[in-house]
């Protein structure tokens, strides 16, 4: 009987882990669109090698995330009005199809870690932290396509590095009124899978996405 080895080591290499940071903080909008990534500066941040940065940098433009200035160096992509539309759609087809698949196959256990996500959700926002706030939406949307209980599914999801719409930093009062709706928005659509109603959930997730093409599409004009 054959047996595989473990591996010797699975900690990420500081490419991976740097690839991992700067791409969160893209789809959570804390770089801005046009803001310029520079080698020197993040690899101090993240304590790796200019190299690490470098290449991280290279994937996250084949991945279309950042794009090479004329005069070198790399910029974070700002979404055209076309781009918002085609990730509203794409987002949409993907996460109502998994909704559906998860109101089958959610365990208890996956719905209390959705519905706690948008505790943690008020949780930062009551306390003013904005970056955490981003991070428990994207991991709601991340739970929600997981609960289908399809791994294909959540591997596509994840590699259509999908932005937040939602969070439009800035503009504080509108802000403000956006979390306010994220949260609301989040809190109907757990309780639609608690329920095991997959027509409302479905209706209550295309609501939410419209909002977020509507609003995002708001601001750029």
């Amino acid at each position: 009987m054959s047996t595989r080895s473990k591996p010797v080591n699975d900690k990420p290499t500081q490419t991976e882990s740097a690839y991992s940071e700067l791409r969160r903080r893209i789809l959570i909008l804390e770089l801005a669109p046009n803001e310029r990534l520079k080698e020197e500066a993040w690899s101090e941040k993240l304590s790796v090698s200019r190299a690490a940065i470098r290449e991280s940098l290279t994937r996250l433009q084949g991945e279309g995330l950042v794009y090479a200035g004329q005069r070198g160096g790399f910029f974070v992509t700002e979404m055209t009005e076309r781009d918002v539309h085609e990730f509203r759609e794409l987002r949409e087809v993907l996460e109502t199809a998994a909704f559906r698949l998860a109101c089958e196959r959610a365990t208890n256990q996956q719905v209390k870690e959705i519905i706690e996500t948008c505790d943690d959700f008020a949780n930062m926002v009551q306390k003013g932290y904005m970056t955490g706030a981003c991070e428990a939406d994207l991991r709601f949307h991340r739970l929600l396509v997981a609960a289908s209980g399809n791994s294909r599914f959540l591997q596509v999801y994840q590699k259509s590095n999908i932005p937040l719409f939602q969070m439009k930093l800035g503009r504080s009062m509108d802000f403000l009124h956006d979390l306010a709706e994220t949260e609301r928005e989040h809190r109907a659509i757990a309780d639609a899978l608690k329920k095991r109603d997959a027509d409302k959930g479905v209706e209550l997730l295309k609501t939410h996405f419209n909002r977020g093409e509507k609003d995002v599409l708001s601001v750029s004009r």
